[in-house]
């Protein structure tokens, strides 16, 4: 069982406060039910049955509700915690139960029926005391769950606002710069290449400044502005680089981050060597719901990023509801995979 280490590293690092807790309840259930019961108070037949007991029951029921929260988080899942929940302490306390019967029996030389009959009053407080237990667990993973979501929701929405300062920045004025490219393609007619080359930057632009109002574009419309983006770095390495595109046909009218395919496709020329000796390979395509952009690895010395780049994606796709980023590296290949989404 693995458990998320930002939800539950607490329940790692506090064991000793459950420790601590365990001993002092053991004692306080031991001491109340040998002095009501009339037995003689003493370690082996008082503070030592109640600390195993105590210790069984509690790890337990922790151990219970960690992994309920682990397998189906409440948020997601509540019917499914619940049942998986109260199934695993049920079966917890039958075992605890079966096996207080048999020592219960052995002890006063009775059948295991007669024993439980004999000795239900403990056994019945014992249930009470496990639903308390778990009702405080359940009740500390509200918290902490909470606390973390709030934590979330402040840095998403602080992520936000500035993304939407910065858009705001970026769009001062634009009929200026496009008038004014407009202007230099009409004085490039004698220069095809040039001219090209302009109304690209002008289109890329316009995209760049438009899109970055919308939370979500078409598969279909990135893949239009990267092949601009990919002719505009055509003109500034020749040859030196391919790109290969596979995009299923399902696939275009699926959404992603404006300039998400863009910012994976600048990352590939500002992380590596480009050059006719060493030509940088991408590859682009689409699977499972998904987006790769892959390239072969030949990193430069001196990289010319603010490494803003992927968390920038990152956290648009978290404010999107979506946190499933995926990274790959190794000596010869870097790959990042991005979710592809469907909306109705």
């Amino acid at each position: 069982m693995i458990f998320d280490k930002e939800k539950f590293g607490w329940f790692y690092s506090k064991w000793y406060i459950f420790l601590l807790m365990v001993i002092v309840i053991a004692l306080f259930i031991g001491l109340i039910f040998d002095t009501f019961g009339g037995k003689e108070v003493n370690f082996v037949n008082t503070l030592l049955p109640s600390f195993l007991n105590t210790a069984f029951l509690w790890g337990g029921s922790m151990t219970i509700v960690a992994f309920s929260w682990n397998i189906f988080p409440w948020e997601h899942y509540p019917t499914k915690h619940i049942l998986l929940e109260v199934l695993m302490i049920v079966i917890l306390l039958l075992v605890f139960i079966i096996c207080m019967g048999f020592l219960y029996a052995f002890n006063d030389d009775v059948c295991l029926s007669k024993a439980l009959k004999t000795n239900s009053t403990d056994i019945l407080f014992t249930i009470l005391i496990t639903f308390l237990i778990v009702t405080i667990h359940e009740a500390v993973f509200f918290y902490k769950q909470w606390k973390l979501n709030f934590s979330k929701s402040l840095s998403l929405e602080k992520d936000n606002l500035q993304a939407k300062y910065n858009a705001l920045k970026a769009q001062v004025n634009p009929h200026f710069l496009f008038n004014s490219l407009n202007s230099l393609i009409t004085m490039l007619d004698e220069h095809p290449v040039a001219e090209k080359y302009v109304q690209d930057l002008s289109d890329f632009l316009r995209y760049a400044l438009v899109s970055n109002t919308c939370e979500m574009v078409t598969l279909r419309e990135e893949l239009e502005n990267a092949e601009k983006y990919i002719h505009l770095q055509k003109q500034r390495f020749s040859d030196n680089f391919n790109v290969t595109i596979s995009i299923k046909p399902e696939d275009l009218q699926k959404h992603l981050p404006p300039l998400a395919m863009q910012m994976l496709l600048e990352n590939c020329f500002n992380h590596n060597v480009v050059s006719t000796s060493k030509p940088l390979h991408i590859k682009v395509y689409s699977s499972e719901n998904s987006l790769t952009i892959e390239n072969n690895l030949q990193k430069k010395q001196n990289p010319d990023s603010t490494g803003q780049g992927l968390k920038n994606i990152e956290g648009r796709y978290r404010f999107a509801g979506v946190d499933a980023v995926k990274i790959e590296s190794n000596e010869n290949r870097f790959c990042v995979t991005i979710p592809l989404i469907t909306l109705n």
